[in-house]
């Protein structure tokens, strides 16, 4: 017969034993130490200084002192010792610091109610455990809930509730599943601006509001807004009035609509994919701030992008902040802040790192966030253009003289307002255009004389000047030089162009 039972590991009585008492004292002693265990701690690796009687402790890893080599073991503090117990898988503990229950699996201790052995279902976790409510909690998810609904209830007042990160790289959001993959996300993901996303699949994610943390400006990235439109005009460089043929371009002039060589540039085009090439210098627009109805920009952020690019990186300037959109696939975008003294017109200019790159369908809006390309209406975007440059040829055909004489000018009836000055008709520009524009002439294909219109005095004559006596944003009256008679009507036929840019 053993001396001792089998679960607890207490004494028996020997038959004719002497001093039966200390045997009998000694397993009740045990008892009282292990039979609803209650431990005052579990951290502790040195025994306390001044224990109180009876009172237990789990030994913590690498014990010193009389605890030394008894890790995981219960010490109780008994008659002025420590009586060392070793604990046998399925004996339970409270945890009284912690109001933690816990359980020996025959290793370690570890929390009641799940868990891989790391922690302890804590009701106050100040050691950081696991806790499983119907479900199993793991590393990651150390507070794991399995329950129709979970309820936040009020103590008298309000209640909130706090997602905390430690740096503004880290992530504090609430993520939305279905079969725990991704669909939908809300908070601060790697960044300090509030955002939400969405998701197909659990992998790729577009990001459909972002809110400023410092501005508090709303952006929907992929909504497209009336208010928030593309500030540049002919953003996909579609629209070239003044036909030119790409290559070179000296500083300042201006190649396809609204945009002009910033120092003396090269400018290729890829008319299969509209991709335009900078195999030198830069290009630069000039943003009409109040015509996309804002006073001003100073001091807001603004996006620009471009898709596809491809070669070196791309600086972007914008007013007097700049930075750097670096080569890749699909849309690639920059956020700057506008200094305080970035008021009225802005310039946009894009100059590459090296030489050639490629991109297409540049864009810039007001916020933080780059939207996908929305190609306004093509009349509406030629709209644009005329309000800046306009012509009387047509739209492939570029400015010269020896235009076509029923095709490409204005042609129509003038008077005689003295022997040698007659007034044509009056041009009416096809939209208004920003400011009082100047005019340039052209001759058709029935003069011979550059920059002059025809009359017809019983041929087609050149007429020996041209000029402007009133002009307007809505069009001009032009003035001619010849032989004629006062007060007799003229046929005048020729070509012009009108420019108002900034």
């Amino acid at each position: 017969m053993s001396e001792t039972s089998h679960n607890l590991g207490l004494p028996y009585i020997s038959a004719a034993q002497a001093q039966k008492h200390v045997t009998h004292n000694e397993a009740i002693r045990t008892l009282d130490s292990i039979v609803q265990l209650s431990v005052a701690d579990r951290d502790l690796a040195a025994p306390p200084l001044s224990p109180a009687p009876g009172q237990r402790f789990i030994v913590a890893a690498a014990a010193t002192g009389s605890w030394a080599g008894h890790e995981g073991k219960i010490a109780a503090f008994e008659d002025g010792a420590w009586a060392i117990h070793t604990p046998r898988a399925g004996w339970l503990a409270w945890v009284a610091d912690e109001n933690a229950l816990v359980l020996w699996n025959g290793t370690m201790w570890v929390g009641v109610g799940g868990g891989d052995g790391s922690g302890s279902t804590l009701l106050n976790p100040a050691s950081g455990a696991l806790v499983g409510i119907n479900a199993t909690a793991d590393a990651t998810n150390r507070l794991s809930v399995s329950s129709p609904a979970s309820l936040f209830n009020h103590d008298g007042g309000g209640h909130q509730q706090k997602i905390n990160k430690a740096t503004a790289g880290d992530t504090a959001s609430v993520l939305f599943q279905t079969g725990f993959s991704g669909r939908a996300e809300f908070g601060l993901t790697g960044d300090d601006d509030y955002n939400v996303k969405v998701s197909p699949d659990g992998s790729s994610w577009k990001e459909a509001m972002r809110i400023d943390r410092a501005s508090g400006v709303v952006s929907f990235p992929f909504t497209p807004l009336g208010d928030k439109p593309n500030l540049l005009v002919n953003g996909d460089f579609g629209i070239n009035q003044r036909g030119f043929a790409f290559g070179a371009l000296a500083d300042g002039v201006y190649g396809v609509d609204r945009w002009r060589a910033a120092g003396a540039s090269n400018i290729g085009w890829n008319a299969a994919t509209q991709t335009l090439t900078l195999n030198a210098g830069a290009i630069r627009q000039v943003v009409e701030v109040t015509a996309w109805g804002y006073a001003s920009l100073a001091s807001q952020q603004v996006t620009v992008s471009v898709e596809g690019l491809t070669g070196g990186n791309l600086i972007v300037a914008v007013g007097s902040a700049s930075g750097a959109i670096t080569p890749g696939s699909g849309r690639r975008s920059l956020t700057l802040t506008l200094g305080a003294g970035d008021t009225g017109n802005l310039n946009v200019t894009l100059t590459p790192t090296s030489y050639p790159t490629w991109w297409k369908r540049v864009k810039l809006e007001v916020g933080a966030a780059a939207t996908d390309w929305q190609a306004r209406p093509s009349a509406v975007e030629v709209d644009l253009c005329q309000r800046y440059f306009s012509k009387s040829m047509r739209a492939g055909i570029a400015p010269a003289d020896g235009v076509s004489y029923n095709r490409d000018t204005a042609y129509g009836i003038g008077g005689g307002l003295a022997s040698d000055v007659a007034y044509g008709p009056f041009v009416n520009f096809p939209t208004r255009m920003r400011d009082v524009p100047t005019i340039a002439f052209y001759r058709t294909n029935l003069g011979t004389v550059a920059g002059q219109w025809e009359y017809l005095a019983g041929g087609w004559v050149s007429t020996t000047s041209m000029s402007v006596p009133g002009v307007s944003e809505t069009g001009f009256v032009p003035q001619m030089g010849g032989s004629f008679a006062a007060g007799a009507a003229i046929a005048v036929v020729g070509g012009w162009t009108a420019s108002a840019e900034l």
